[in-house]
């Protein structure tokens, strides 16, 4: 790479590592974390996360009530309920609290907030630092911005002239010391992590920004579809609700089998609600419904295959970003990918600080200044 390139990039690397570097570390170490919440949370919750099967599920409307009763306070929001025998129904109230049902007894298994709990922490400041979201996604979709640039950059600058500097790029020196053993380890590990982290930081761009999941639309040339008009016959609609149960048959007998479904309630006129088909591509490849909730009848179905493109892509990206796609082979890159941030930190600030003190240390010193001569002054005699 030609110099007059080179360092001005190197100079946009350091620095903007230096800038975000901090924060990187959190949202790398919290996502390692989260990489295997499917696997943990239930074996550290397994009360309010695991249910032990037991005769024919209660219907929606019965456990709906049961979950109102236990948290009347706040407005609902959706039920969502899954294909797994062991799993709970959960009830989200418009607090973003969720009351875990046992679908079986209609026993209340506990209640517990979105971002109360450890792993909702976790994820809450992953995606916008607990902070207010309107503000908090939009940061944190800049900085998984600038975080692809240092990926990129890392690997412009890592690019060998010659294939024996290649080998010697792909491989750990230990004989090394010092400094150079420090950037020998921030070069190597970077480009094994690069991509990963590219990845990373790529797919989880879109679902922070508004505007970069507006241009996969535009890039792949689809138009994102509106949701239906809501009737003018809103209000008497939703005071006629049909009940959950009855719109719960109605998405089975459109999506069979579905892994995951989730259903609102009309507060805007319509059922609005998703399900994840058996034989779905990944776990985010969701199938719209739409319902009058007067009579169930469908108002628009749009499975995932009819979607459009950029409406896949975006789906495709979250999945990826969460470990979802790939099984325990893509959450191991992951979860090894984001360990070598906090690597790829120390290792970037400890060579440019023991660089700062070479150079000091070998810059000469300026000689004092001399000292003026003293002025002898003669004595008068009388």
């Amino acid at each position: 790479m030609d110099a007059t390139i080179r360092k001005p990039l190197l100079a946009l690397h350091l620095w903007s590592g230096l800038v975000v570097g901090l924060l990187l570390v959190g949202l790398a170490i919290s996502g390692a974390i989260l990489d295997w919440r499917p696997q943990i949370e239930p074996l550290l919750n397994p009360r309010l996360l695991v249910v032990a099967p037991a005769g024919p599920r209660q219907s929606l409307d019965t456990l709906v009530a049961r979950a109102r009763a236990a948290h009347p306070a706040a407005a609902l929001d959706y039920v969502r309920y899954f294909s797994d025998a062991t799993a709970p129904v959960l009830v989200r109230f418009s607090d973003k609290d969720f009351v875990h049902l046992n679908p079986y007894t209609g026993e209340v298994l506990g209640i517990r907030n979105r971002y109360g709990h450890f792993f909702g922490w976790l994820e809450g400041f992953h995606r916008f630092l607990m902070l207010d979201q309107k503000f908090g996604e939009p940061l944190i979709g800049s900085v998984a911005l600038v975080f692809a640039f240092i990926c990129i950059s890392g690997l412009a600058l890592w690019v060998p002239a010659t294939r024996r500097a290649l080998v010697a790029g792909l491989t750990f020196n230990r004989k090394l010391t010092g400094r150079p053993w420090t950037l020998n380890l921030h070069k190597t590990l970077g480009v094994y992590a690069a991509l990963v982290l590219l990845v990373s930081a790529l797919t989880g761009a879109p679902q922070a920004l508004d505007w970069i999941k507006r241009g996969l639309f535009v890039v792949s040339g689809s138009a994102k579809e509106a949701p239906p008009k809501t009737p003018a016959r809103a209000v008497t609609v939703v005071a006629n609700f049909i009940g959950m149960e009855t719109i719960a048959r109605r998405v089975q007998s459109l999506v069979p089998g579905a892994s995951d479904t989730l259903i609102h309630f009309p507060e805007r006129g319509l059922v609005e609600s998703f399900a994840i088909a058996a034989d779905a591509p990944h776990p985010n490849a969701r199938t719209y419904l739409w319902f009058d909730p007067a009579s169930a009848d469908a108002v628009r179905v749009t499975p995932y295959a009819q979607s459009a493109t950029g409406s896949k892509l975006a789906s495709w990206a979250l999945s990826i970003h969460m470990g979802l796609v790939g099984g325990v082979f893509a959450q191991l890159l992951l979860f090894l990918g984001a360990l070598a941030v906090p690597v790829l930190a120390w290792t970037g600030v400890a060579s440019y600080l023991r660089r700062r003190s070479r150079r000091s240390a070998n810059e000469p010193k300026l000689a004092p200044p001399p000292k003026p001569a003293l002025k002898r002054h003669s004595s008068l005699s009388t």
